[in-house]
């Protein structure tokens, strides 16, 4: 009955209509495929045989569901071979995963999995406990959190920090305030606070200027516009702005030919070098340098003086005069 719901939409596999019944009571076998085998979070394992001698240890189902397909796109990472029982035979999806939105779907067809822990040979570990553990946090590992921080890679020296808020609804949420505080690798702490993005709702962003080389941590606070404390969130990057230079070893002759019509100047390719030297002194020079020196630090000034001073001392001897 869930075919034509949001239910089956969002199933990774095409559900049965009404006029059959997908409901089976054989007894199938539960094995992982080839894609299954190769998904970490479905083993429990970390060799090999022993991975294979554990899926040995699953006992039969005997609650299953029949399916009338695999959506386009979904992954088949379980199998259940039912055998030969009446018009049942081979092997039919057991799990079955795809990427719905944001996240993942997933469908089981086994109804009774608890039998695997009930049937499990000892006490002392339980595989369906795990087994469920690490699907669920694969399942939602990458929903979308209430603060997300987003550190995008610098194309200069301004290193941008996106943050999105969102609210119970995971819907865009306006009218919060972000905080974010950085500690930069020599321990000092810059705090900033994010402005709303002119472009996108519920999105908040602050530039921080990353000068020095090594790690940064940032601490990002916000709040809600009811003045709800929303959750923390803790991120970091690496900077290492004085290799800048060196990322791109060819010359830049956009930014040369920008700066020569700045300063009046022109680009020289280098078969040109030696005819601009030979044309250097029939050049009008662009730019006149200016140079102040002190005139008492002249040699021709001190000789003046005491030229000055011999022809007044003279003329005193000359005229009688003191």
């Amino acid at each position: 009955g869930y075919r034509d719901t949001p239910v089956g939409e969002i199933l990774p596999v095409y559900l049965q209509g009404p006029e059959t019944s997908p409901h089976k009571s054989h007894p199938a076998g539960y094995r992982l495929t080839r894609a299954g085998g190769l998904e970490p979070w479905l083993r429990l394992r970390s060799v090999q045989a022993d991975e294979a001698s554990r899926l040995d240890e699953i006992p039969e189902f005997l609650i299953w569901n029949t399916v009338s397909g695999i959506k386009p796109g979904a992954s088949l990472l379980a199998e259940l071979d039912v055998g030969a029982h009446d018009d049942e035979s081979g092997a039919w999806p057991g799990l079955v995963s795809q990427r719905f939105g944001r996240g993942r779907t997933m469908a089981l067809m086994v109804g009774d999995f608890w039998r695997w822990s009930m049937r499990r040979p000892t006490t002392e570990t339980d595989d369906l406990a795990q087994s469920w553990r690490q699907i669920a946090r694969w399942l939602t590992s990458d929903v979308p959190r209430a603060v997300q921080l987003e550190i995008t890679p610098p194309n200069d020296a301004l290193q941008p920090h996106r943050v999105t808020l969102r609210d119970s609804a995971y819907m865009p949420l306006d009218n919060g305030r972000v905080e974010l505080v950085v500690i930069e690798p020599n321990g000092q702490r810059v705090e900033l606070l994010a402005l709303p993005d002119s472009e996108r709702r519920g999105q908040y962003v602050a530039d921080h200027w990353s000068y020095q080389d090594g790690g940064y941590r940032c601490e990002v606070s916000a709040t809600g516009p009811d003045g709800e404390i929303l959750e923390d969130v803790v991120s970091g990057w690496t900077a290492q702005p004085s290799a800048a230079e060196f990322a791109q070893v060819k010359a830049n002759i956009g930014l040369l030919e920008q700066l020569a019509d700045a300063s009046g100047g022109e680009v020289i390719e280098l078969t040109q070098l030696d005819s601009w030297i030979a044309s250097l002194p029939t050049r009008r020079v662009p730019v006149t340098e200016v140079r102040i020196e002190p005139l008492w630090h002249q040699p021709w000034l001190i000789a003046l003086a005491i030229g000055c001073l011999c022809f007044e001392w003279g003329m005193r001897r000359w005229k009688g005069l003191a």
